[in-house]
């Protein structure tokens, strides 16, 4: 399966070593991650943490102003822990993200059948439910049964456990994006 993931210029090694989430961005400056990773590990059966995120789609990479290291990967579907529920993930570190067509489908045949013919109406119930969506938050069991996907669905990150094997490696390239 082609997957990408991207890491600080002065991130680690792919193929040996380990994984210092303390070095990510993302890791240190989003408290809810720090919370998060180890109960994520747990679940996993990875307790030592040693996991790489990979995006499934290139449309999901962010663009940022900081230079990364991009790595293509041809990885075999085998190798995948798990794929992950990006909008579930944010939901439990209680962070709101744009809802992807798997929740906001449900959402629009609903304003649809209750304003079939008012527009307005139609989005006004569409932006309600999604905010009472994001309101009413599950337990927090809850969404961790849900976090876990078999296979990928609205370009859902994958994990796969470091260290990766060499042959892998597709492509590693500077990303810059501005």
């Amino acid at each position: 399966m082609r997957l990408w993931t991207i890491h600080n210029n002065q991130g680690f090694s792919l193929t040996e070593g380990k994984v210092d989430h303390s070095k990510s961005e993302y890791y240190a400056s989003i408290p809810a991650v720090r919370e998060a990773y180890p109960k994520l590990w747990r679940h996993l059966g990875v307790d030592d943490g040693q996991i790489i995120w990979c995006y499934t789609r290139t449309e999901d990479i962010p663009v940022t102003s900081i230079p990364r290291h991009m790595w293509e990967l041809e990885a075999p579907e085998s190798s995948i822990l798990t794929y992950i529920d990006d909008v579930t993930w944010n939901r439990l570190l209680g962070i709101r993200v744009r809802l992807t067509p798997r929740y906001t489908e449900a959402i629009r045949e609903d304003a649809a059948k209750k304003f079939p013919h008012d527009p307005q109406a139609r989005r006004q119930h569409e932006i309600e439910s999604e905010k009472r969506w994001w309101d009413h938050k599950p337990p927090e069991s809850t969404l961790w049964r849900e976090l876990f996907l078999d296979k990928p669905v609205d370009g859902s990150p994958a994990l796969l456990r470091h260290p990766i094997q060499k042959e892998w490696i597709v492509d590693c390239r500077v990303l810059r994006c501005s």
